[in-house]
């Protein structure tokens, strides 16, 4: 009996230990704001009735009204970055308004995205001086100081859990701004600053291992491959995909919330404070849709005092829509054609070339604001011109097929290049072969470009920056110049001017071997 007894208080203290060194948290995260400080309405179908539904979602009063609802003494409240850049204004106040909204939050690590960068650097240092909170970026150095702009990691704890938490901003961040906003920055390995990360938090004890990102879900996917022995969790953002089902690549755990608030991350963890592993994971995405029980109302007042100054201006209407205006990233779309058109007709270019993802925001019919404007151009770029042969052109534009098309293989998003004047068609598949002889026709109108003849480009300053990017190499060497036209304020007067607008997708760009 004795034996017996002995036994199974063993096991019963055996099991009362082990089970001490289980720890539960949450970790509540978001990523890529935009400035979307308001609630926003989006249109669907009810999942019951099949009846078309629409509802308002988003906004910093809904994210605090939901966060005031979940959150506890064992969470962690992280940030993702692109809070800036989206809505009229972060530009008017220079991303000031964003950190006075994040400052409500009690976050515990925000990692600086690419867009924070877009008022320039000074510009942001001005503004992280009223910061809060934690602000990190682990991998970009200022070369004049020779320091981190921003923490590399933190250090946080909720009962029984210390977290480390790594902040990576896009690595390929020089060719995701403009020049000017990032001179004097240098970006480092993000590998080696990695590994040194990890082996202070180690040393310091931490349990668990997070890497706080703004860099892709395909950037997560190559980091979790290399860093599975010791990192944990990522929590990501930039890609704008809501990972309703988390990622796993080698056991390590991958998150993102979609973008503009609409969703707010919850991962419920249990971790093994004995062997520093996190042990089981459950992600949901939240909707945050409005809701007047929850939302925070000292918020919302802060935000409507924040636009009282600007709201006359940007409600005025300035014309109708007739079709809906669609922004797309990779696709062709009505929008872009009509800004491209907008480009070439008031420059008097001969062709006009626009990125896809430079226009943030689709508009459905009915009624155009200058607020509308502002958040499908929130960039404010310049539109700049050139002047090449039509041999030039042609190798451009077989650079960026090919750009395109290797792009579309890695599993990459491939941001297309919408154009005004230029129409062409290729085949993918005889390009991927490595056939240069891909490009099937290429026209001005419907006659064909000359090698010989020089033609007149309009794009915008971020396409001139990153002129390699989307072009490649080329031989002549190519002069930009500025009209002084900022995009935004040109499609404004355009709108103005055309009053009731019905803009018709065209094929103006073709791969045939899609078509077949």
């Amino acid at each position: 009996m004795r034996i017996l007894y002995y036994t199974i208080a063993l096991i019963f203290s055996v099991s009362l230990f082990s089970q001490e060194n289980i720890k539960e948290a949450s970790i509540f995260h978001w990523n890529d704001l935009h400035a979307h400080n308001q609630p926003f309405k989006i249109s669907g179908k009810d999942s019951a009735t099949g009846k078309e539904i629409s509802y308002y979602v988003g906004g910093v009063s809904n994210m605090l009204g939901y966060l005031h609802k979940y959150r506890t003494k064992s969470s962690l409240l992280l940030n993702a970055g692109d809070d800036f850049q989206g809505t009229p204004i972060s530009n008017f106040t220079r991303g000031r308004s964003q950190i006075e909204l994040l400052n409500l939050y009690n976050i515990d690590a925000f990692v600086l995205g690419n867009h924070e960068f877009d008022y320039g650097r000074n510009s942001l240092d001005s503004v992280l001086q009223i910061a809060n909170f934690d602000v990190l970026s682990a991998n970009i150095l200022d070369s004049a100081k020779n320091t981190l702009i921003a923490k590399p990691y933190v250090i946080k704890e909720t009962p029984g859990v210390k977290f480390g938490i790594i902040g990576i901003t896009l690595p390929e961040l020089f060719s995701s701004s403009l020049p000017g906003n990032i001179s004097g920055l240098q970006m480092l390995n993000t590998d080696s600053v990695i590994t040194a990360s990890i082996y202070d938090l180690k040393q310091s004890g931490c349990d668990v291992i997070i890497l706080l990102t703004h860099a892709g879900v395909e950037n997560d996917k190559q980091l979790a491959g290399k860093f599975y022995n010791d990192v944990d969790i990522i929590v990501g953002g930039h890609s704008h995909i809501p990972l309703f089902r988390p990622l796993s690549v080698n056991g390590v755990v991958i998150v993102q919330a979609g973008a503009n608030g609409r969703w707010l991350g919850k991962l419920d963890i249990k971790v093994d404070t004995d062997k520093d592993t996190v042990m089981d994971a459950y992600e949901n995405l939240i909707e945050t849709v409005m809701d007047s029980s929850l939302y925070d109302r000292s918020a919302a007042e802060k935000i409507n005092r924040m636009m009282q100054e600007y709201q006359p201006m940007l409600k005025e209407v300035i014309g109708r829509l007739q079709s809906k205006w669609k922004a797309s990233y990779s696709n062709e779309s009505n929008l872009a054609q009509f800004e491209a058109d907008a480009f070439r007709i008031k420059t008097g270019a001969d062709i006009a070339i626009i990125n896809g993802g430079g226009l943030r925001k689709s508009l459905p019919k009915g009624d155009i604001t200058i607020n509308d404007i502002w958040e499908i151009n929130p960039f404010g770029n310049e539109i700049q011109t050139f002047t090449i042969s039509g041999k030039t052109l042609r190798q451009m534009i077989k650079n960026n097929i090919k750009i395109r098309i290797s792009k579309q293989d890695s599993g990459e998003g491939a941001e297309i290049l919408e154009t005004s004047g230029l129409n062409y068609s290729y085949d993918s598949k005889v390009a991927r072969s490595g056939d240069e002889d891909f490009l099937l026709s290429f026209n001005l109108g419907r006659a064909e470009i000359n090698d010989d003849d020089n033609y007149i480009i309009a794009t915008n300053n971020f396409v001139t920056s990153q002129f390699k990017k989307f072009f490649g190499d080329l031989r002549e060497n190519i002069e930009f110049t500025s009209t002084g036209l900022i995009d935004r304020d040109l499609i404004i007067e355009t709108v103005k001017e055309m009053g009731v607008i019905n803009t018709v997708l065209e094929k103006r760009i073709v791969d045939v071997a899609m078509e077949k």
